[in-house]
């Protein structure tokens, strides 16, 4: 093994040597949610350039954490996480724990990039039986330019599928909102009722399918989890007890 960079011998500095790239461990959470074709885990990673991904990935490759196929019949590459790579679960579950309750979402609140947040909610989505064989679900984002502003996802039953461009299909559901209410929804941040009273987020379509639309769209694998309060949170909250 090559000279380390911080020259310890701790397994937390050992283990930064593979992990503490910038987005290293983004890379890590999309082949964990499913993604194995590299415009997939590059559709999770928009921001990143496609050669540092692909750098990155042959990074994790020497490092044995994941293994890379080709064969004639699939046509492409695909990228499958080792048992040292499907290992590091738990630890990109306890950073998202983390992260949802100790880190202040709203500096990031102005800059949601809206392709990374359909492919959230298309890694998130199911099928239900109530959609039938098929179920085309158009989003439609208020605050979004032009040529971002719609999205279409392709839910069956063994496959989801998200469109940029109108796949020419019958539309089944209509989901209206803005980036930010739709990033508070999927989170978990905001009740989704809040957001339909608000007039914030609406669902139009199939009675069965629209009165509880979470069945399907999902949120996030840590929606369940509370912020904690800050400082300033508690002591206005400890004023108002005293009043």
């Amino acid at each position: 093994m090559k000279r380390t960079l911080y020259g310890q011998y701790c397994p937390i500095a050992i283990s930064l040597e593979i992990l503490g790239g910038r987005w290293t461990l983004l890379i890590i959470r999309e082949l964990l949610s499913g993604s194995r074709r590299f415009n997939d885990i590059h559709r999770g990673v928009p921001l990143m350039s496609r050669s540092l991904l692909s750098e990155r990935l042959k990074d994790l490759e020497a490092a044995e954490l994941i293994e890379r196929s080709h064969s004639a019949r699939i046509g492409h590459a695909e990228y499958i996480l080792s048992e040292a790579g499907r290992a590091l679960l738990p630890v990109i579950n306890s950073v998202g724990k983390w992260g949802q309750e100790w880190v202040d979402k709203s500096v990031v609140m102005d800059e949601i990039d809206g392709g990374y947040l359909m492919w959230s909610i298309r890694n998130s989505a199911s099928w239900i039986e109530d959609m039938g064989s098929r179920m085309v679900t158009r989003f439609e984002f208020k605050d979004e330019v032009e040529k971002k502003r719609l999205h279409w996802l392709v839910i069956e039953e063994n496959d989801i599928d998200l469109c940029y461009v109108d796949p020419g299909l019958n539309v089944d559901t209509w989901v209206e909102t803005d980036l930010r209410s739709m990033v508070e929804v999927w989170m978990g941040w905001r009740p989704l009722k809040d957001a339909l009273l608000a007039g914030d987020f609406a669902v139009y379509g199939e009675q069965s399918l629209v009165q509880e639309p979470l069945r399907w769209i999902g949120q996030s694998p840590v929606a369940g989890i509370s912020q904690r309060p800050s400082e300033e949170q508690v002591s206005m909250l400890m004023g108002k007890v005293r009043a």
